[in-house]
């Protein structure tokens, strides 16, 4: 009984001292991203002047990952609130890759579907080849079948004030949702 109360308490405090070393870790660079000519749905320029960054893309006609993970990153925005960082430490952006159904009349009112109000939640939109060289930044691969339908690699990216890409994350797939608190101790160390 002692040996597996004992083994136990090792394993457990081995995992928290995982947990604490990863959240004080430097993030490592995996690569740099350069300014781009999208623009914000609103028609202006985008910058993220000079703040960490999640990047994602997206498609309104997604019928599953797009949508669930616009809503847990709603729930990562008010996890945030919650430890104290403000929307204007940080931004959001959320790129097309359809832009020739995605025009801005249809993002905007995915937006409003969603009830994003956030200023610092940009939902950005070019032509197909500023969307591609966006992407490929980042190593984002995706795919437009005949029929519309978009098939695309599931990551989104923490990109930090310097446009660096810092973090990967999982975005929802199944069953599976976005790790809200790995992202928001990702984002955080990235404000600091």
């Amino acid at each position: 009984m002692k040996k597996a109360s004992l083994a136990a308490a090792a394993v457990i405090g081995c995992v928290f001292f995982y947990y604490i070393w990863v959240s004080l870790s430097d993030l490592p660079n995996l690569g740099r991203v350069d300014e781009s000519s999208l623009q914000e749905v609103s028609g202006n320029a985008f910058s993220t002047n000079g703040k960490p960054a999640l990047v994602s893309f997206f498609y309104t006609k997604c019928p599953d990952v797009c949508p669930f993970t616009i809503q847990d990153l709603k729930k990562l925005q008010r996890t945030l609130e919650e430890k104290g960082i403000e929307e204007e430490q940080y931004s959001i952006l959320s790129v097309t890759l359809d832009p020739a159904f995605d025009t801005v009349p249809v993002i905007l009112q995915y937006k409003e579907a969603f009830d994003i109000q956030s200023s610092n939640w940009l939902f950005l939109r070019g032509t197909e080849q500023q969307t591609r060289k966006y992407a490929e930044q980042f190593n984002m691969v995706y795919e437009k079948s005949e029929e519309g339908v978009i098939t695309h690699s599931t990551s989104m990216y923490m990109v930090d004030a310097d446009g660096r890409i810092r973090a990967v994350h999982d975005m929802a797939s199944g069953n599976k949702r976005v790790d809200i608190e790995k992202a928001a101790a990702h984002l955080i160390q990235l404000i600091e």
